[in-house]
């Protein structure tokens, strides 16, 4: 394995032990699933990942359990890697399952520097005021609808992603910027096991972009992750969304991409 494919190894398992921090997972048939009995219209917190089967026989144990899933919540959402065998990804192909768009799993391994714009802040999501100013703002974030793909997300939903991050407290510390005491922007930092740490969870609202408060938040949440013994910095970026070009100018390299599947109850 050369050094680049081990870097994306570890990529992919960082963004699989983010998406599993307070979910209940259960491994078997040959894949892992989240799942959250309260909140089953939420697809991140119910979704099937690192699918390891590899023969026809194994594929077909696979996708029945995906089936099982379609029948009880209506839908089989399924994330995929670099390292998932070619044949599942025709199977989802030829099951009518379809693709969303494609996350460019990008690494930072060099020092990032970046200027604080006149009036910033930043503070800890601790109290239940700071969770419920980040629930504002990630209506916000949904209402836009970059985040989504253009899809509706009714607030009930965007409750229940941000009690997934409210599980994920721990491994996953998340934090409000402001400019002049209004908070704008949000952001999360992730320490794995394996020693890389993830940004993720990313938003500033509208009328405080383009001052550099995206590129201050990132580089406030990677000295966070550095501080806690992390070199490597993981962030994700949809394929088809502008923030890869910043993070590009940031440091961040791409090192593989991850795919998501999607198939409804008829």
């Amino acid at each position: 394995m050369t050094k680049l494919d081990d870097l994306a190894r570890r990529a992919c398992d960082t963004y699989y032990f983010h998406a599993a921090i307070g979910m209940q997972v259960t491994t078997k048939q040959f894949c892992s699933s989240l799942r959250d009995a309260d909140r089953p219209y939420v697809w991140d917190l119910n979704r099937i990942f690192e699918i390891t089967a590899q023969t026809t026989q194994e594929i077909d144990q696979a996708m029945a359990f995906a089936d099982a899933r379609i029948q009880t919540l209506g839908y089989a959402y399924i994330s995929t890697s670099p390292f998932t065998s070619p044949a599942v990804i025709a199977r989802l192909a030829f099951d009518d399952y379809r693709e969303e768009t494609p996350v460019i799993q990008m690494v930072l391994q060099a020092p990032l520097k970046a200027t604080h714009p006149v009036g910033y802040g930043l503070q800890p999501v601790a109290s239940d005021t700071d969770w419920q100013t980040l629930y504002e703002l990630v209506l916000t974030d949904h209402s836009e609808g970059a985040r989504t793909r253009g899809k509706k997300v009714e607030p009930h939903v965007t409750r229940g992603m941000v009690d997934g991050y409210r599980r994920k407290t721990g491994p996953c510390h998340f934090f409000l910027a402001s400019i002049d005491g209004t908070p704008c922007a949000y952001g999360s930092a992730t320490i794995a096991p394996n020693g890389m740490g993830m940004v993720e969870d990313l938003f500033t609202l509208p009328a405080f972009r383009r001052r550099g408060l995206a590129s201050a938040l990132i580089s406030d949440c990677v000295d966070h992750l550095r501080q806690h013994g992390c070199t490597d910095i993981l962030i994700g970026s949809l394929a088809t969304e502008p923030p890869k070009a910043l993070y590009r100018k940031l440091g961040f390299e791409p090192v593989c991409v991850t795919r998501s599947f999607m198939k409804r109850k008829l």
